[in-house]
């Protein structure tokens, strides 16, 4: 739901009637737009006039931060019309940003799961002697890994052939970090995980 905040208002004067039922019929669709979303939003409007003529400056709040924006003109319907517009357009890509975020998140989270299950039995499988199973789970985590890492690149812009290049370099190091971990004492697990599951940074460093 959105908290509406109104400063200076006062002095639109006898277009006060008239501006308060754009804000209205506008704000009741952001409301639509929020039903679901999960924190209250602020918003705020604040009125001048200059001898140029009106001038809105606004911000809003979401959960990824608060946003500000402004706009002048000689018609105040506009002026306001114009920058809740903005602020329509701004609600929307945020809400699909943080949507997408909190899904990578998610999954980034169901994964650090999965490998903490798979570490487990690496160490079963090594401290068995079961080397075949070893290398089987092994050369399925790589897989998962190279294929996640390219699809990223690849939703970066960058074409199959780069992506399949910079994917290979960064798979020589995560499996030094991996092998590293398994010639070194259990109690290093997190940094297995580490090297399986959070392998943001790699990419986010090209």
């Amino acid at each position: 739901m959105i908290t509406l905040k109104l400063e200076n208002f006062e002095i639109l004067k006898d277009k006060q009637q008239t501006i308060k039922e754009i804000i209205d019929s506008k704000v009741s669709y952001f409301n639509e737009l929020l039903k679901r979303y999960p924190t209250e939003v602020t918003l705020e409007l604040k009125f001048s006039q200059k001898p140029s003529g009106w001038k809105v400056d606004a911000y809003i709040e979401m959960q990824s931060g608060k946003t500000f924006f402004e706009e002048s003109g000689k018609d105040i319907k506009a002026v306001v019309s114009a920058i809740l517009n903005k602020i329509k357009d701004h609600i929307k890509k945020t809400k699909a940003l943080e949507r997408k975020d909190y899904e990578y998140k998610r999954a980034k989270y169901r994964k650090k799961k999965l490998s903490q299950k798979d570490f487990e039995l690496l160490v079963d499988f090594k401290k068995e002697n079961k080397r075949a199973e070893f290398d089987n789970l092994l050369k399925d985590i790589y897989d998962d890994l190279h294929q996640d890492i390219k699809e990223n690149f690849v939703g970066k812009g960058k074409n199959d052939e780069e992506a399949e290049i910079l994917t290979k370099e960064l798979m020589e190091k995560i499996k030094e970090e991996i092998y590293e971990t398994f010639t070194a004492s259990k109690d290093q697990r997190d940094e297995f995980l580490d090297s399986i599951s959070d392998i943001s940074h790699y990419w986010e460093s090209k």
